[in-house]
């Protein structure tokens, strides 16, 4: 592979020979990574990004941001209101965000906020008002890449502070303004958050397209939530109204409903293990030497016989004792089925036909046939084991067998009348 991925390199142009390098170089560490986990015997894929085991069965969610996400906040918890297993916390605060950090600094926040509180699931949003950053003397424009380094390393330890108290993060992405360049501004944000969402492990949800008209343009109408055109979009060109913010909190929703789903399944897999430790992912208490009763039929167990009269072994010796009934084979039709002999007279009173005895079944036959280039054709067959047999009398040799004809020889049989390979016409 290595050797591959040299001369794919030197068949490159001598300007891209830097980024074919540092190509090579993530493929080589990604493949050594994966080697790495397979021998370790785990896997590198996550089942499920949302904890499958929350305290007390019940989700907290974390709503931060700035004015967007405080409106977020309340579609959201509107949207999941019949879900008695999520509760949203709502910890935004309006007029803030990661460049002016003088004023409030949300990492310096959110280590407090972690500390005081456990969470399972945030949802971000953040860029109701872009602010460029003041470095020293100069005031770093959105978009610029002084503005890109300084703002995504304060949202990349966000997302890692977040991330490092496996709390499942979902950064939602802005919307289209109306101003031509707080759109271009939102374009910028969004790429930045995409960007170190991905890198982060957290999930970014795009939701500029759902606020647009035909065009890709701004547009203040659109269908809300139950179908019909609706204002969606507040008097600044920027926030959402009530209607909007439960559209706003739809793209969330899917997301959310989906990972939820996911660890519920992997919640309901059978816990390895033993009693202890299955009790302690379960958080319920588990007397030593006991264990939770099981159905049997749950098991795939059928009940222990009773001891009678408390001698170990007798419930089996009695059943080996049993009188077994006698089977007996016949035919219903062109099938051959084995059943229990019935009594004469239960036959008689019930209508039917006697039994034959079990010496009426033909023996096994052994038939030979000659087939071309040299070949013998030898098969057994029986009443049981060739149904062709009950109803093509006398017996045919192997080589006149209808199933030897078409699926051996590939004849085609002769159609008859009304069968469906009947094509004659007028039909007969």
């Amino acid at each position: 592979m290595s050797r591959n991925l040299s001369s794919l390199g030197s068949s490159l142009p001598r300007r891209f020979a830097p980024a074919a390098t540092a190509v090579m170089v993530c493929l080589a560490a990604l493949v050594v990574w994966l080697a790495s986990a397979m021998a370790q015997g785990t896997s590198p894929v996550q089942r499920s990004y949302i904890n499958p085991f929350p305290n007390g069965d019940r989700y907290r969610v974390v709503v931060l941001g700035d004015s967007l996400g405080d409106g977020l906040w309340s579609g959201l918890y509107r949207a999941f209101e019949d879900d008695a297993t999520l509760e949203f916390i709502q910890r935004s605060k309006a007029s803030t965000g990661f460049s002016r950090t003088d004023s409030y600094d949300w990492n310096a926040q959110l280590a407090d906020l972690l500390k005081n509180d456990t969470y399972q699931i945030a949802v971000v949003m953040f860029g109701a008002e872009g602010q460029p950053i003041r470095s020293g003397r100069d005031w770093l424009k959105v978009g610029s890449e002084g503005w890109r380094e300084i703002y995504g390393q304060r949202v990349e330890a966000f997302i890692k502070k977040l991330r490092a108290a496996n709390i499942a993060v979902y950064w939602v992405g802005l919307p289209v303004m109306r101003s031509p360049g707080q759109s271009s501004d939102a374009e910028a944000m969004n790429d930045l958050f995409r960007e170190k969402a991905f890198i982060n492990g957290a999930k970014f949800i795009d939701t500029w397209n759902g606020f647009t008209d035909e065009s890709g343009r701004y547009s203040a109408y659109g269908p809300d939530m139950t179908g019909q055109v609706k204002r969606l979009r507040g008097d600044d060109g920027v926030h959402f109204t009530m209607r909007g913010y439960l559209k706003l909190a739809h793209f969330v929703e899917k997301e959310l409903r989906r990972d939820l789903n996911l660890a519920k399944i992997e919640r309901n897999i059978p816990l390895a293990g033993n009693e202890e430790e299955q009790a302690k992912v379960m958080g319920r208490d588990v007397v030593p030497g006991q264990s939770d009763p099981v159905p049997e039929a749950i098991a795939g167990q059928s009940p222990p016989a009773t001891e009678p009269d408390g001698i170990p072994g007798a419930a089996e010796q009695a059943q080996a004792d049993a009188p077994q009934p006698e089977l007996q084979e016949s035919n219903v039709g062109d099938v051959s089925v084995v059943r229990p002999v019935m009594d004469q007279a239960l036959q008689a009173a019930q209508g039917l036909a006697p039994q034959a005895p079990a010496s009426a079944t033909p023996e096994a036959e052994m038939i030979t046939s000659e087939l071309a280039n040299g070949l013998t054709a030898v098969a057994t067959i029986s009443a049981v084991t060739d149904l062709s047999l009950a109803s093509s009398r006398p017996r045919l040799p192997l080589s006149q067998r209808p199933y030897y004809k078409v699926l051996i020889k590939g004849e085609q049989p002769k159609p008859k009348d009304g069968r469906a390979d009947d094509f004659a016409w007028p039909p007969g």
